[in-house]
This record gives C-alpha cells, sequence and structure tokens, in this order.
C-alpha cells in the first residue's frame, strides 16, 4: 500500500490513468477566483505546471494499490528525473552502503516515497522559480509540514498517511502561481520570513482579493488532480476542526502541520508551538496528538531531504525541550487568564454589591417613614 508501505509487487497501470480531470470542479474553482487573477494566469508563460510523468506519480501516491515498484517505473520513463534519483541516491547523504545505486527502483528504495515524491516535485516545481530566501523558507515550510502531516496522521489515520504528506506539500502550491504572474508583487509580500502566515494569507486576501489556498486548489485541477487532495488544498488552512461536513482526521492533520512547520521554523518557536497548544485545547473535537515523537521523526527526515534538495537546513532544535517550554508558556498563560478572570469575578461582586446597597438603604427608611407616619395617625 502506498500510504506507508515499500511493496514492490506490481499493481497494474490502470492506476495512474484512473484519474481525469474533474472539469466541474475546475469550472467551480475558476469561477471563485477574481477574473483579473484568471485572466493574468492563463496568459502567464511561467505558470507552474506538471509532466505526465510528474501527475502519474502524484496520482500513484493517493492510490492504496501502488507500490514503489510503480513509482520507480513512471520515473523511468522521464531520463533526466533518473537520472538525478539515482545521483541523490549514491550522494554522501545516502550513502549507507558499499553498493552503488544502479537502478530508479533502487533509488527509490533508498530514498524512499517520501523524499522521492519531494524530489520529483522540486525537480518540476521549483526549478525556475526565485532562489530568493522567501522561496526558500516557502519550501521549508511546505516540506516541513509535509512530514509533520504524515507522522499526525499515522497517530490517528495511519492509512491515509500517505494522502497527508502529499497534501500537505501541496498547500502552498497557490504561492508559486502568484509568484510567477505578480512576481516583484509576491517577492514584496514574502520579504519577511518572520511575518506570521495567517498575516500572509490576509495580505493574499487585501492585494489579490483571495487567498493562496484557493489559487493552489484552482492550480491542482487545472492539473488534473484527484478531487480529495483538490479540497484538502483548497481548505488546508481553514479552522482545524470546521463544520464541512466532508471533514475528515486526515484533513484536520494537514491544517495543523502548517501552524506546527511555522513554530518550528520560527525564531520564537516555543511561544508559537504554545500558542498552538492552547488553539488545539480550546477547539472541541481534534484528538490528543504526541508532539514530541512528531518533532523527533520530523527533525532527521527534514535535515536529510533539505541537503537532498541542497536548500538550507532549518536550524535544529531540541523537540523535548522546546514541547516542555511551550506547555510552561502555556501553563503560565493560563494561571495569568485564571487570575484576570478570579480579579474580574471579584470586581463584579463588589460592583453588584455596590448597586443593591442603596435598594437595601432606601428600603430601610421607607419602613421607618412608614412606621412613623402609622404613629402620627394613630
Amino acid at each position: 500500500m502506498m500510504a506507508g508501505s515499500y511493496a514492490t509487487k506490481g499493481a497494474g497501470d490502470n492506476v495512474t490513468r484512473a484519474s481525469k480531470k474533474d472539469e466541474a470542479l475546475y469550472l467551480m474553482l475558476t469561477e471563485a477566483l477574481p477574473g483579473f487573477l484568471i485572466s493574468d494566469f492563463l496568459k502567464c508563460q511561467r505558470l507552474p505546471s506538471l509532466p505526465s510523468i510528474a501527475l502519474r506519480i502524484l496520482r500513484l501516491t493517493q492510490s492504496s494499490k501502488a507500490t514503489i515498484n510503480d513509482v520507480a517505473d513512471t520515473i523511468e520513463h522521464d531520463p533526466a528525473l533518473t537520472a538525478r534519483l539515482i545521483s541523490l541516491a549514491n550522494s554522501v547523504h545516502h550513502t549507507r552502503s558499499a553498493n552503488s545505486t544502479q537502478t530508479c527502483l533502487e533509488a527509490v528504495q533508498r530514498l524512499g516515497l517520501d523524499a522521492t515524491l519531494t524530489v520529483v516535485l522540486s525537480f518540476n516545481l521549483f526549478q525556475h522559480t526565485s532562489k530568493g530566501p522567501q522561496h526558500t523558507h516557502i519550501w521549508q515550510r511546505s516540506i516541513m509540514s509535509a512530514l509533520i502531516a504524515r507522522q499526525l496522521a499515522e497517530q490517528t489515520c495511519p492509512k491515509q498517511a500517505g494522502h497527508a504528506f502529499t497534501a500537505a506539500l501541496l498547500q502552498d502550491i497557490g504561492i508559486l502561481a502568484l509568484s510567477a504572474t505578480y512576481p516583484e508583487q509576491v517577492d514584496e509580500l514574502y520579504i519577511d520570513s518572520a511575518i506570521p502566515h495567517a498575516h500572509l494569507i490576509e495580505e493574499e486576501q487585501r492585494f489579490f482579493g483571495c487567498n493562496h489556498t484557493l489559487i493552489g486548489a484552482w492550480l491542482a485541477a487545472k492539473w488534473g488532480l484527484p478531487a480529495t487532495l483538490i479540497n484538502t488544498i483548497r481548505f488546508s488552512h481553514a479552522p482545524y476542526k470546521s463544520d464541512i461536513k466532508s471533514d475528515s482526521l486526515m484533513e484536520m492533520c494537514v491544517r495543523i502541520s502548517g501552524p506546527t512547520a511555522d513554530a518550528c521554523l520560527s525564531s520564537a518557536p516555543e511561544e508559537q508551538l504554545a500558542a498552538l497548544l492552547y488553539d488545539l485545547s480550546a477547539t472541541a473535537g481534534v484528538p490528543s496528538f504526541s508532539f514530541e515523537s512528531v518533532l523527533q521523526e520530523v527533525q532527521p527526515k527534514m535535515e536529510l531531504i533539505a541537503k537532498t534538495l541542497m536548500i538550507d537546513t532549518p536550524a535544529a532544535i531540541d523537540p523535548k525541550e522546546l514541547l516542555e517550554n511551550a506547555q510552561q508558556l502555556l501553563l503560565n498563560h493560563t494561571l495569568v487568564l485564571n487570575s484576570r478572570r478570579e480579579a474580574q469575578s471579584k470586581a463584579l461582586a463588589r460592583l453588584r454589591k455596590g448597586y443593591s446597597a442603596p435598594g437595601e438603604f432606601n428600603k430601610d427608611i421607607a419602613f421607618k417613614k412608614l412606621s412613623t407616619q402609622s404613629r402620627s395617625k394613630s
């Protein structure tokens, strides 16, 4: 099964031909985008596209029947990509034996499916994009989000872990479309990698009339990716537990993966992780995740893939220490909130007592007056 195993039996070529472009979904997403964006995207000569080989591999990763053999057989149809994978598998980062990799299948087995898919997408999507630091950060975020989404899914919906990885890896592809079409504006918008991702979403909405998740879903539909993957990209930045009927644990893992990656890539990871933990604890229906084990699994894989793609490796973190510090910040925050609530409760009680006191005083005066009047009449 593609979602996590490394079986090598062939599943048949029909898997790669099963998915066709969903014209109705593509039309709906086209109508949802501002007209000027669609016009500019369709005129753009550098709009990200995927060749048939990459599309077939993406579809394979969404299939429960596809195997590692199917992936290798598909990649072999692209000599340049095959040579790239074999070269990477033989690099110092992956050499674990004296035997060098000779075939595409051996390369995929040595790299692993996650790294292979990441290399395939980077080979086709990122080779023509800007090499600026903001684009490196976007690519780092995409990879780390994908690794985190897989680990979160392994804890809650292991059969969909591969789906979670792919969706999280592609959740920010809308930024590539914007960057290709409006390079100067996007470079200015994303120049500061420290700006929270949620703030970037708001800025995109202000500049372009929509955000990159809708654009990414449209681009995925244009490529002909499966509808489930398209919709997961579209709602990848939605609330962790939304009212969307089609919500699944896999989609929730993708939504949580981005903010978790943002925390890990931040200059103040403890604060961002504490904020995330607080939001998750306040959201009904969110499973209890073991973030320490997630981060322990993700960090070495992130380093390996970053070196493979020759991009900057994010600063190393100590998952246990990071989580302990974040939980301490969360505890301090909770204590402060409780202290404020207690102070507000006492102030409200005093206020209520102040309002009731005049009433009681007036009542006493009234009884005294009534008593005096009664005695005078008698």
